[in-house]
């Protein structure tokens, strides 16, 4: 059975031994790549009177509505109900505080875990980062001097004077889709640049010669889901997501405020004269970017000295950060 053709929600046997079924996530036809199979693992969920199950979604407001999301939800068979009515299997939403997950039924998930925001805010982030670099050094450095920012400025000044001809990029903490980034001077020139140290954000040094690809500026998304931390299961997509800067890169003073030169963000290159939509579905690169696969294998993680676990345990909240907000990337 499929989600389209059935209208209610197809779940999929375990592949693990014990564990309940999943739903079946199903691709529309805006994708381009047919209809997922789930062979003799797929069923149709019923009622014990033997009519098909009905599953509710719900989507609160603390995020952003994606159509993406309500699509995926509504293709796959789920109807939409609001949160306060606990019918619903899934609520999309915010990260939740320990105490919202007590209340849960056990039929009912979430999209994130508590406290996921320490790795989706930039300054949190960067805060366990520096933790892992003091413990692990070697393993750890995989960014470039960073300062947090207001409560960093005085260290940001010394780091300017040190290096006066460097270039930095400063991120607000909690924001997306490329806003509010700034690429600034050692000098600090405008009086609205000399006020970013007193905002609050995540200043970084700015890695003037990146590896280009066709002369531009590009990232590599790779997507991963965690599904459980203890045991720990991680499934990885076996393609990635590539974004293009839309402008050839030269890294000058002069250029720091063409944004379409040092930002790869979809949102801000969308608006370029010489962008080029992706309509490519099949994963062969047109325009810079790669299409995103569906299959997923799972990760096992075994760390034999327990050091992994510890790791883990290092970026948990402290109890006055368990309201804070969760970011995009």
């Amino acid at each position: 059975p499929a989600p389209c053709a059935s209208g209610h929600a197809v779940c999929l046997r375990s592949v693990f031994p014990g564990r309940p079924a999943v739903l079946q996530f199903g691709y529309t036809g805006a994708c381009g790549v047919g209809m997922r199979g789930g062979g003799t693992r797929a069923y149709l969920a019923k009622e014990e009177d033997g009519e098909p199950l009905q599953l509710y979604f719900s989507h609160t407001t603390a995020v952003h509505e994606y159509n993406a999301v309500i699509k995926t939800l509504l293709y796959a068979g789920l109807e939409e109900d609001h949160v306060q009515s606990g019918t619903w299997s899934l609520c999309w939403g915010g990260c939740p505080k320990p105490e919202y997950l007590k209340e849960y039924s056990p039929f009912q998930k979430t999209c994130h875990f508590p406290g996921s925001f320490q790795i989706g805010r930039k300054d949190l982030m960067w805060q366990n980062i520096r933790k892992f670099q003091r413990r692990r050094p070697r393993h750890f450095d995989i960014t470039p001097q960073s300062f947090v920012l207001p409560e960093q400025g005085p260290l940001w000044e010394a780091a300017q004077q040190q290096c006066p001809s460097a270039l930095w990029i400063w991120k607000p903490v909690s924001s997306s889709c490329g806003r509010g980034i700034r690429i600034v001077t050692s000098e600090l020139r405008t009086e609205s640049e000399r006020q970013l140290a007193r905002k609050r954000g995540v200043v970084q040094r700015y890695i003037d010669k990146p590896l280009l690809l066709h002369g531009r500026k590009f990232d590599l998304r790779l997507y991963v889901v965690v599904t459980s931390f203890d045991p720990l299961k991680v499934y990885l997509n076996s393609e990635g997501l590539v974004r293009l800067a839309t402008q050839e890169y030269r890294c000058s003073p002069s250029t720091i405020k063409q944004r379409m030169m040092h930002l790869t963000n979809y949102s801000v290159n969308k608006h370029a004269a010489g962008y080029v939509k992706n309509r490519d579905f099949k994963g062969k690169r047109k325009s810079g970017e790669v299409s995103t696969g569906q299959s997923a294998r799972e990760e096992d993680s075994d760390d034999e000295d327990g050091e992994e676990e510890d790791d883990f345990m290092a970026a948990e909240p402290n109890g006055d950060e368990a309201g804070a907000d969760e970011v995009g990337a």
